[in-house]
């Protein structure tokens, strides 16, 4: 999390004694995004861990909000698909299931190649800064040991081929996995023990798509697209 956001100081975020787990007082301007800002990043560098209630009196007092900007806060991640909020019971960090990504790599395996197809003849033009823009900030990420970042970028590196690609539908199935797919990322990312390796992968799959070879970028998005697995077997290849 960005130093400018909050200090680290310690209080309790939710529980107690040994479970406690505090984001720090946010010190910028406190607006319903401010605060989304630092949940997030909390949310998909691991901190806050899937299934984790999110009370708002603890959250409150750590971040040294208002109810009103954190309660709006909860609303825009839930509406990102990263918290999920159930009547009488609270806001959670949404989880995640193994299935569900297991069914999103199957397609993905099948519909990812045909979309970068269709975005080949944009890649060679002023389009392509959506992709290699993607891949600089991977890069900036993992120079700064940034999980948020570095995830927020390895989206945009796929969804660049969707919305090059000038099909409206397959662009819509990749915007109705996003939220899945940002977790799945925030779990499989923690496997790598440099985030360089991301980034090495992404620079690979990037080689290869501009080959225009179509078979060897079939392979490639097989090999390079997993979900569900174990992640001892999942840390050779990333999605």
């Amino acid at each position: 999390m960005a130093a400018d956001e909050h200090d680290g100081s310690v209080s309790t975020l939710s529980g107690s004694g040994r479970d406690a787990v505090s984001l720090g007082r946010i010190t910028q301007r406190t607006t319903p995004n401010s605060v989304a800002t630092v949940l997030r990043t909390a949310i998909l560098d691991g901190t806050l861990k899937p299934g984790s209630q999110l009370r708002e009196t603890h959250l409150a007092s750590d971040l040294g909000v208002s109810r009103a900007p954190l309660r709006e806060a909860l609303g825009l991640l839930a509406e990102e698909g990263l918290v999920e909020k159930i009547p009488y019971r609270g806001a959670f960090v949404a989880e995640v299931s193994a299935d569900g990504i297991a069914e999103i790599a199957s397609l993905r395996k099948r519909l990812e190649p045909y979309a970068i197809e269709l975005a080949l003849p944009r890649l060679s033009g002023p389009n392509r800064v959506k992709v290699t823009r993607a891949l600089e900030d991977m890069s900036i990420g993992a120079d700064n040991n940034d999980p948020a970042a570095t995830i927020d970028a390895h989206m945009a590196f796929h969804r660049a081929f969707y919305e090059l690609s000038g099909h409206r539908l397959l662009l819509e199935l990749w915007q109705g996995w996003e939220a899945q797919l940002q977790l799945f990322f925030s779990a499989d990312h923690q496997v790598f023990a440099d985030l360089h390796d991301v980034v090495a992968e992404h620079q690979r799959l990037l080689d290869i798509v501009d080959s225009g070879d179509l078979d060897a970028i079939t392979a490639e998005i097989d090999r390079h697209v997993h979900g569900g697995r174990p992640q001892a077997e999942a840390a050779g290849s990333d999605a």
